[in-house]
C-alpha cells in the first residue's frame, strides 16, 4: 500500500487550516454581536489578495481543488466583511433609537412644567422622528444584506463560469489541452499568474499592518480571535513546508517564490499580533493590601 508523500500530507493539512480559518472570528463576532476588534482595512486588503489569488488560479487553469479553495477564501472574506457591516449598522441603529428616546424624555419633562400646546406636542413629534429613523435604518440594513448576498452569488457564479466554461466548449484550446494542463508534474512559468501571485503576496503581507496599528492604538486585542491567527499561521507554515518537501529544484522554487514570500512574510506580522495578544490582554496582577 503506497503511503502519501510528506508534501501531500502537509498540503492537505494546510487546506484544512484555511477551510476553518475564519470560523473562530465569525463565532467571536457573533457572540459579541460586534466586529469592532477587526480592522476593516485589514479585511479589505486581505480580500483583495484573495481575489488576485483566485484570478491567478483561473488564468493558470490549475487543479479544481485549488480553484475551490481560492473561491472559498474569497467568499469567506466577503462573508466576514458582511457580518461586520451588519453589526455596525445594528449598533448605529440602537444608539440612534436610544438618543431619540432620551430626547423624548427630556421633552416630556419640559412639557410637565409648561402648558403651552407647542411644548405638549413635542413628545409625539419625537416619536414620529424615531419611527422614521427606524424605518431608514431597516432599509439600510436590508441594503447591506442584499449587497452581501449578491456579491457572494455573483463571485461564485462568475468564477465557476470562468474556470469551467472554457473547458466545456468543444474545440476550444483549453478543452484540447486540458489533460496537459491538469496532469503535468511540474508547473511551467507563466507571466500573468506570476504577476497575480506577487500582487497577492504583497497584499497578504501588507494586510496585517492596519490590524497591528489598530491594536497598538487601542492597547488591546479585544474582539480579535486568537484562533483565526493560529489557523492562518499553521496554514502558511504547512503550505510553505509542502513546497520545500516536494522539490528543492531552483526552477521549481523560483516559480513558487511569490507564494513562499507571501506565506513566510505574513508569519512575521502574525507573530507580532501574537505578541500583542500577550502584552495587551494578559491578566492583571491582583495586589492584596493587608
Amino acid at each position: 500500500m503506497e503511503s502519501f508523500p510528506a508534501y501531500s500530507v502537509c498540503g492537505y493539512l494546510s487546506i484544512l487550516c484555511w477551510l476553518i480559518v475564519f470560523a473562530p472570528q465569525l463565532y467571536e463576532n457573533y457572540s459579541r454581536k460586534s466586529g469592532e476588534g477587526l480592522s476593516m482595512t485589514f479585511l479589505i486588503i486581505w480580500l483583495a489578495g484573495d481575489i488576485f489569488n483566485l484570478a491567478g488560479v483561473i488564468m493558470q487553469d490549475l487543479l479544481p481543488t485549488m480553484f475551490i479553495l481560492a473561491l472559498w477564501y474569497t467568499v469567506a472574506d466577503i462573508g466576514l466583511v458582511w457580518q461586520i457591516l451588519h453589526y455596525r449598522r445594528a449598533w448605529i441603529t440602537e444608539h440612534a433609537v436610544y438618543e431619540d428616546e432620551h430626547q423624548s424624555l427630556n421633552c416630556q419633562n419640559q412639557a410637565n412644567y409648561h402648558t403651552t400646546p407647542e411644548l405638549s406636542s413635542l413628545p409625539e413629534t419625537t416619536t414620529v422622528i424615531t419611527a422614521t429613523k427606524d424605518t431608514k435604518a431597516a432599509k439600510s440594513s436590508n441594503t447591506i444584506n442584499f449587497i452581501g448576498f449578491v456579491s457572494i452569488t455573483l463571485v461564485t457564479i462568475l468564477s465557476c463560469c470562468a474556470y469551467w466554461a472554457p473547458n466545456l466548449i468543444p474545440g476550444s484550446d483549453n478543452n484540447n489541452n486540458n489533460n496537459n494542463n491538469k496532469n503535468k508534474n511540474q508547473p511551467s512559468w507563466s507571466i500573468v499568474p506570476q504577476l497575480m501571485g506577487w500582487t497577492s503576496a504583497a497584499l497578504y503581507v501588507g494586510s496585517r499592518i492596519p490590524q497591528i496599528v489598530k491594536n497598538w492604538r487601542n492597547k488591546s486585542t479585544e474582539g480579535l480571535s486568537f484562533g483565526m491567527f493560529i489557523c492562518a499561521v499553521l496554514g502558511n507554515i504547512l503550505f510553505t513546508l509542502s513546497i520545500f518537501l516536494r522539490s528543492l529544484d531552483p526552477d521549481y522554487l523560483l516559480i513558487n517564490l511569490s507564494w513562499i514570500v507571501g506565506s513566510c512574510g505574513t508569519l512575521v506580522f502574525d507573530f507580532t499580533i501574537f505578541l500583542q495578544f500577550f502584552v495587551y490582554d494578559r491578566p492583571k496582577a491582583v495586589i492584596h493590601i493587608e
